[in-house]
């Protein structure tokens, strides 16, 4: 439903704030300046409506507000006609907002500054006031939205959760912040995660936006089906494209497969080579610029793409690349189920820190956990998707398709039944 040009806190390099588009109309939850300067490379050809909900002045959410007033009426509205309406959540926000704004020198020509009641939008319900900072007290909100037929309810900086509990209902959306390091204005997620598991066991999609230490929270979700605020990539600083693999390549792209898997999980690669003829495969090869980057081994059946090997060289690893070449393969594959399988992290394994991130990667590029196990041979892995649930007899079909009938009665390879 939203889209995150940020999920940190105050201290993290990308702040907290969500974006939606409703028809000709761009809405933004907060503006801090680290969100605006990626906002400034949306498409905004069909835009014809800006509206800003601040939800708090904090410089984390509201720093930004002042440059996108000026990047409208100086860059966008050269030869168009975009309004822009900052909408406060109360009378008293309203007047903090006139002084920052006052500040940042802003023409009031160029902007309208209302508040929230005055919105009167079809994906608009109301204001949520909440607790959060106490110099900011009675001056932090959140927001209830409308939209496609549910209820979005986005909590904004809080240390509760109990103002927001009456607006959801099964198949709403719940995207709220979520600390491990303070309790004192934020909203503690040890103390809060049997509640949101809770929220999410009815039905409720439970998204961890405003995040102060991603990795540990990721462990703490491990299991559950509360998920990470799901971001949105702006622009692509290296230019990486996906190629049908060439004979010329073979060398370079068996040499990365035989380094990047453990021996217990590489299938014979003169195999998989010769699936490619055989089967309904798309073997890709990643360019970053002009210099080989690594490979998707991909296994396809009617709606399904099955990632079944994706490597990046170690020396361009931790670049940008290997997310940069999912969100080629996301398209590369648009309309499809796009999924593929991890190793479980266990903390009494080896390798748990190893696995932890490599899953955290996967989430951040837009994959979701199934919350399905399956074993491929001897190793037991867990299913990310990034277009909805497999189902095992989906599962089934495809690799009966790839791998023929003698070799999958021979080695196991199944989702599991929980």
């Amino acid at each position: 439903m939203l889209l995150f040009a940020g999920r940190g806190s105050a201290f993290a390099e990308s702040h907290n704030s969500a974006f939606f588009i409703d028809k000709n109309t761009l809405i933004l939850l907060d503006c801090p300046m680290s969100a605006f300067q990626k906002y400034r490379y949306l498409d905004f050809n069909q835009i014809q409506r800006i509206f800003i909900l601040v939800t708090h002045t904090h410089g984390d959410h509201a720093g930004g507000i002042g440059s996108m007033i000026h990047f409208t009426q100086f860059v966008l509205n050269k030869n168009r006609n975009i309004s822009l309406t900052v909408a406060a959540p109360s009378d008293r926000v309203k007047k903090d907002l006139t002084m920052l704004l006052r500040i940042e020198g802003c023409d009031k020509t160029a902007y309208s500054l209302i508040t929230a009641d005055q919105i009167g939008e079809s994906w608009f319900r109301q204001a949520v006031p909440t607790d959060h900072a106490d110099l900011l007290k009675g001056k932090c909100f959140g927001y209830c939205l409308y939209l496609n037929g549910r209820t979005i309810v986005y909590t904004g900086d809080t240390k509760i959760l109990e103002p927001f509990l009456p607006y959801l209902r099964p198949g709403d959306f719940l995207y709220t912040e979520a600390s491990v390091l303070d309790k004192t204005v934020h909203l503690y997620l040890p103390d809060y995660l049997p509640v949101l598991q809770q929220l999410t066991e009815q039905g409720i999609h439970v998204f961890l936006m405003h995040l102060d230490d991603e990795r540990e929270i990721l462990k703490q979700i491990q299991g559950t089906k509360i998920q990470l605020a799901p971001l949105y990539h702006f622009r692509k600083e290296i230019p990486v494209r996906l190629v049908r693999t060439k004979i010329s390549e073979i060398a370079e792209i068996k040499a990365l497969y035989e380094l990047s898997f453990p021996d217990n999980e590489k299938a014979p690669f003169p195999l998989l080579f010769a699936k490619q003829y055989f089967a309904d495969v798309d073997f890709l090869t990643i360019y970053a610029g002009k210099q080989f980057a690594g490979f998707f081994y991909l296994v396809n059946f009617e709606h399904l793409s099955y990632i079944f090997y994706f490597a990046i060289r170690p020396d361009l690893r931790n670049k940008g690349i290997g997310s940069r070449a999912l969100q080629r393969l996301q398209k590369f594959c648009y309309g499809r189920k796009l999924f593929l399988a991890i190793e479980q992290p266990a903390p009494d394994e080896n390798h748990y820190q190893e696995r932890i991130d490599r899953k955290y990667f996967y989430l951040k590029n837009q994959f979701r956990d199934l919350h399905k196990r399956v074993q491929e041979g001897s190793v037991i892995y867990e299913l990310l998707s990034t277009g909805g649930d497999v189902s095992p007899q989906e599962y089934h079909d495809l690799i009966q398709s790839f791998t023929g009938k003698f070799l999958y009665r021979n080695i196991p390879m199944k989702i599991l039944e929980d």
